[in-house]
Formats: structure tokens, C-alpha cells, sequence
């Protein structure tokens, strides 16, 4: 795997929850995770991507007549 070397520019919010999340690793690789999971690794279902609804709401059919 080759890697390149680049600059970025951040927000100063952002570099600071990219600092904290980091932890002990180094930030290039965390970045580097981040940006594969989001561009490039492949979705392979889209089971359980939607989010979870509000049950309160559901109405009985008898309602509707």
C-alpha cells in the first residue's frame, strides 16, 4: 500500500474531536480510516441502514375508516 503525503486544512473544531477520537493512534491514520470508511468501502445491503421509528405513533387500521 502506498501512501501520500499531503496537507489539509481543518477547523479548529475539528481538529479537536479528531484529536480526542485519535486517542493513542496517530492522526493520519485515523483520517485515513474515516475517509475509507465514508469513499470507499463497499455497502454491501442496505438492511439495517434505515433508522429506528418512533412506535408512538402507530395507529390501528380501524382508525383510518
Amino acid at each position: 500500500m502506498a501512501f501520500v503525503k499531503t496537507t489539509i486544512n481543518l477547523r479548529e473544531d475539528v481538529y479537536q474531536a479528531l484529536k480526542k477520537v485519535a486517542g493513542k493512534k496517530k492522526m493520519s491514520e485515523k483520517i485515513n480510516e474515516i475517509l475509507y470508511n465514508a469513499l470507499v468501502k463497499e455497502k454491501k445491503s442496505l438492511f439495517g441502514t434505515m433508522k429506528p421509528t418512533d412506535l408512538s405513533d402507530l395507529r390501528d387500521h380501524e382508525d383510518r375508516l
